[in-house]
C-alpha cells in the first residue's frame, strides 16, 4: 500500500508539474512572438515616416573641419574631412592630424544620421543627429596631459616617453546638434561614448593599452550644392 501510494503521489506530481512547464513554455513563445511583432511594427512605422517626410534627393559633398578630445590620451586631434550626403545619411572621411608637432596618425571614418532636421517641427536652424565613427591610429604620439601623468608615475622612463608611437583602434557613438550659420555652413557640436585598444604596446607604461571614456568634437561643415 505505501509502495501504491508513493508511486500514486509521484504520478499526480508529475501530472500537476507538466501543464505548468507547458504554460511556461507557451507563454514564452507568445511573448517572443509579441516582442517580434512589435519590433516590426516599430522599424515599418518608422521606414514609413522617414519615406514620407523625406523626399529623395540627390547626394552632395562637402568639406568639414573639426577637432576632438577622447579618451586614446593623444591630445587634441584635427580632422579635416570630405563628406557626402544623401537624404538624412552623411558618410565622412578624414586624417588625423594631432595638434601636438602637427603629427598625422591616422584615418578617420564617421557616420551621421539626421534625427531632425532643420524643416521638421519647430526647429528651424538645428538639427538634431546621431553618430557613429572609428578611427584608425597608426602614428600616435602621447598627449601633454598623459605625458605628464606618465612622467609623474613613472620618472625612470620619463626621458623617451614622449618618442613612442603608438597604434590603436577606437570606435565611439552618441548625439550631435548642426546649428545653421548661412545658406552652406554650419556648426557641429557632438558628444559621444566609447573606447580604444592599442597593439604592440610597452608593458612598462602607467599609461593603460585599452579604455573606456567620452568624446568631444566640434567644428564647422560646409555643403557644395
Amino acid at each position: 500500500m505505501k509502495n501504491l501510494n508513493k508511486k500514486n503521489f509521484n504520478y499526480s506530481n508529475a501530472n500537476a508539474v507538466e501543464p505548468k512547464k507547458l504554460m511556461r513554455l507557451s507563454s514564452y513563445a507568445f511573448g517572443r512572438k509579441l516582442f517580434i511583432l512589435i519590433v516590426s511594427l516599430v522599424f515599418s512605422l518608422k521606414y514609413g515616416i522617414c519615406q514620407q517626410n523625406t523626399p529623395v534627393k540627390k547626394g552632395n559633398f562637402g568639406l568639414a573641419v573639426s577637432s576632438i578630445i577622447d579618451a586614446d590620451g593623444y591630445g587634441t586631434q584635427l580632422l579635416p574631412s570630405l563628406y557626402y550626403k544623401r537624404n538624412r545619411n552623411t558618410y565622412f572621411i578624414a586624417p588625423i592630424v594631432q595638434k601636438q608637432k602637427s603629427n598625422v596618425s591616422g584615418l578617420q571614418f564617421n557616420y551621421e544620421y539626421t534625427l531632425v532636421s532643420e524643416s521638421e517641427g519647430y526647429s528651424k536652424r538645428l538639427e538634431l543627429f546621431c553618430f557613429a565613427t572609428g578611427l584608425y591610429q597608426n602614428n600616435a604620439l602621447m598627449g601633454k596631459r598623459a605625458l605628464l601623468v606618465e612622467s609623474m608615475a613613472n620618472p625612470e622612463f620619463s626621458e623617451n616617453i614622449c618618442q613612442i608611437h603608438f597604434k590603436s583602434v577606437e570606435a565611439y557613438a552618441g548625439f550631435g546638434l548642426r546649428i545653421k550659420l548661412f545658406k552652406t555652413a554650419k556648426w557641429v557640436n557632438s558628444l559621444g561614448a566609447g573606447g580604444y585598444t592599442s597593439f604592440n604596446f610597452p608593458c612598462h607604461l602607467y599609461y593603460a593599452n585599452h579604455n573606456f571614456g567620452m568624446i568631444l568634437k566640434t567644428g564647422f561643415a560646409i555643403d557644395f550644392k
